[in-house]
């Protein structure tokens, strides 16, 4: 059965990794095969489409933090003369008319706008989807229904058992956290300048509350917690006087404890 080839090109760490965790959901239900690859900026991209074929690219215009920029990306890959053409899909927060027509100049086949309420990897691949089973006359596949729980679930599960209640505001800074630095991939990933970003951005809410809102969600679990849980949950040597971990320490554990399991 033909493999979907799939390139994601934006600089966002946020948009990769939420684009990532949607097409691991989405690909039991497709019913045939997708393979993502993501690049950051332009020589990255460039270096990828000169190797691989791919089916579709989505491709963000602005790659302020990777390198290069979508509309010279279009232009090169035009240059490349490819007896197979990706689909091109732009999603952009760019709403000029004339940067939009632009794009489709140099071959952008459909734009989505970022700002839009419902924007979301969502939308942008059952439009895809729908071109590629088209295009190969791929018969979609009835509903399907994943009965194992989503990565999400299962880090709640744990911080659950950890006691970390739900009226606990810090709870799904941790359940984020823990998430984007297990979808990252990145050994090197850094809370502070990597994580906490994009869950401030995500939540409108400044660095120093979320750090401060995770801190008062741990002390709060280890108060309430029973020793032998604790110790069962969290069986690392605790640094600092407090006798809690920091808020580094509890959300790196957790992301290599659950990666560990084989349940990312």
């Amino acid at each position: 059965m033909k493999e979907m080839q799939l390139l994601l090109v934006d600089d966002e760490l946020e948009y990769r990794l939420d684009f990532k965790e949607y097409i691991s959901d989405l690909v039991p239900r497709l019913g045939y095969p997708l393979s993502l690859y993501l690049a950051e900026g332009e020589l990255q991209a460039l270096d990828l489409i000169q190797k691989i074929t791919f089916d579709a690219i989505v491709l963000d215009l602005e790659l302020h933090q990777g390198d290069g920029d979508g509309i010279n990306l279009l232009k090169k890959i035009n240059s490349l003369n490819l007896s197979n053409k990706p689909y091109i899909v732009v999603a952009t927060f760019i709403s000029s008319p004339l940067t939009k027509e632009t794009a489709r100049t140099h071959g952008a086949d459909y734009i989505f706008w970022k700002r839009k309420t419902d924007f979301s990897p969502a939308l942008v691949m059952e439009h895809i989807c729908v071109y590629f089973q088209s295009i190969y006359n791929i018969q979609p596949r009835k509903a399907y229904v994943d009965k194992n729980p989503s990565l999400k679930q299962v880090i709640e599960q744990r911080l659950n058992k950890n006691g970390f209640t739900d009226d606990l505001l810090g709870k799904k800074y941790i359940i984020d956290a823990i998430t984007i630095v297990i979808k990252s991939n990145d050994p090197d990933i850094n809370l502070h300048s990597d994580v906490f970003p994009i869950i401030s951005r995500r939540y409108k809410k400044s660095i120093a509350s979320i750090n401060r809102a995770i801190e008062s969600a741990i002390n709060k679990a280890w108060s309430i917690t029973d020793a032998e849980t604790l110790t069962e949950c969290y069986p690392l040597v605790v640094s600092g006087t407090k006798g809690t971990p920091t808020n580094k320490e509890l959300i790196f554990h957790y992301a290599h404890y659950i990666k560990g399991e084989g349940k990312a």
